[in-house]
């Protein structure tokens, strides 16, 4: 395999957490907590108005038990991460995402080529292959109101979608999503007192970057002929 030119991001949990929320329209806003401004996800949904707080925008929420201490406004959208299942029909053992020059490198000439090539290279494996689940929460008050919701968020997560995130090295990328099922999510308890709702299940086809890159030195005999002896460019 040739010394290439480009590295390849990495991603991990964060990432595709980030990537359902971004995915379904959302942005943060500034808003006010505890006397100081911050940042919150939030949705913009037309005809339906969240909480003054939000600037009737919805917001967005991670329901993980860190967050048991964000207040439940009503509308909200919560997103959960379900499950992380490797993928193996997707698996490639072996092989290398890319093999680059490392920045901690220096020129040296190949004797028996007279090739320069550099004295360090860089190694990213392949990112281990997830199917990772998400449920995507929708509660409101009235009917109608979480029935605009599901056509909003439905659209962006149909049968075949794409999540889209963003790597380590700034680049876009998109994998494969799929709706599973979606199911009502209604507590009635008094008609003073209900929540409706609706919860879509997703799956997504992603990748999990377990393994730094790290960097070898390059062998003193090394053939860097790529056309006759691409192979021999590996690393001693």
């Amino acid at each position: 395999m040739p010394i290439g030119t480009k590295r390849t991001g990495m991603v991990f949990l964060r990432d595709f957490d980030e990537g359902v929320v971004r995915t379904m329209g959302s942005e943060l806003i500034n808003i006010e907590k505890d006397d100081e401004v911050v940042q919150d996800y939030a949705i913009l949904i037309e005809g339906v108005n969240g909480p003054d707080e939000y600037g009737g925008a919805i917001p967005v929420i991670w329901q993980n038990p860190e967050d048991v201490y964000q207040e439940g406004l009503i509308p909200h959208i919560a997103v959960a991460r379900t499950s992380i299942t490797p993928a193996m029909g997707r698996w490639f053992p072996g092989g290398r995402e890319y093999m680059v020059r490392s920045s901690v490198a220096t020129d040296k000439k190949v004797a028996a080529t007279g090739q320069t090539i550099p004295s360090h290279v860089e190694i990213k494996r392949w990112a281990y292959p997830y199917d990772i689940a998400y449920e995507i929460h929708l509660r409101a008050k009235l009917r109608w109101q979480a029935d605009k919701m599901l056509r909003h968020v439905g659209r962006k997560f149909w049968a075949y979608g794409q999540i889209f995130l963003t790597d380590s090295e700034g680049d876009s990328r998109g994998y494969f999503a799929f709706q599973e099922s979606v199911d009502a999510l209604d507590e009635v308890t008094d008609i003073a007192d209900r929540m409706i709702g609706w919860t879509i299940s997703l799956r997504c086809q992603g990748e999990l970057d377990f393994n730094d890159p790290y960097i070898v030195p390059t062998s003193q005999n090394v053939d860097v002929n790529v056309s006759s002896q691409a192979s021999r460019t590996e690393v001693g």
